[in-house]
């Protein structure tokens, strides 16, 4: 009787748990499907939907030009130290430029920690040099000439018709001529915490552009990388 109670026991705790997947499951699909990616201006049909690196993997290397003109290799980079690497859309966002701004205001404290900060933007290079002068930027940022980090990073995603008409209606600004392209795409404006080998320890990672990692989140996540 003994045995036949326990065997008992196991068979509903495997239930329970089966069910309990089951219901994770099906929480995790419905959150994706309560994003509103076309109000972030994320075009879905026929399109990737970026889905950021994540903790654990190693950081893809680039080489890019900064707004001195001067190459950039992440590889490079990691041998001073760890890197805070970040993503922004362009100049002619407002939550973008208040973003940087509070970068550089902060700057001092994360390099003290030994950090790097380096951005990446979609923006053309005479954007990327009109952004810097408008924050007196000292940190180096990279125009994304080949989207190619955007798409390493998977960041990268076509903006909607209706998202593109919307920003040009409000800030004038036509996206894709911003960043001297044909068509318009931006990068989920994520944040990346990599340490010297190459490898990401935290990630902040949200479609809604206006959720952007503070400043409280990486300091409580620097420790990770050193």
């Amino acid at each position: 009787m003994s045995y036949i109670k326990n065997d008992f026991i196991i068979k509903v705790k495997r239930i329970y748990f089966l069910f309990i997947v089951i219901v994770l499951s099906i929480r995790s699909v419905s959150y994706g499907q309560d994003i509103n990616y076309a109000g972030f201006g994320m075009e879905i049909k026929e399109s990737h939907l970026p889905k950021g690196l994540k903790v654990g993997d190693k950081a893809p290397d680039f080489t890019g030009y900064d707004q001195m003109g001067r190459q950039v290799e992440l590889k490079k980079l990691l041998k001073q130290g760890p890197i805070i690497l970040f993503f922004y859309r362009g100049n002619w966002c407002p939550i973008c430029n208040r973003y940087l701004k509070n970068y550089q205001d902060s700057l001092k404290v994360l390099t003290d920690q030994g950090f790097n900060v380096v951005a990446i933007t979609p923006e053309s290079i005479e954007n990327v040099e009109n952004t810097v002068k408008l924050h007196n930027l000292t940190f180096t940022v990279i125009y994304d000439c080949q989207e190619k980090i955007m798409k390493d990073y998977d960041l990268m995603f076509n903006v909607t018709k209706a998202y593109q008409d919307k920003i040009q209606s409000s800030f004038s600004i036509d996206i894709a001529k911003n960043n001297g392209r044909d068509s318009a795409r931006l990068p989920v404006p994520a944040t990346y915490i990599i340490n010297k080998e190459g490898i990401i320890v935290a990630v902040q990672f949200d479609p809604d552009y206006k959720n952007r990692a503070t400043v409280k989140w990486m300091l409580k996540n620097l420790g990770l990388a050193l």
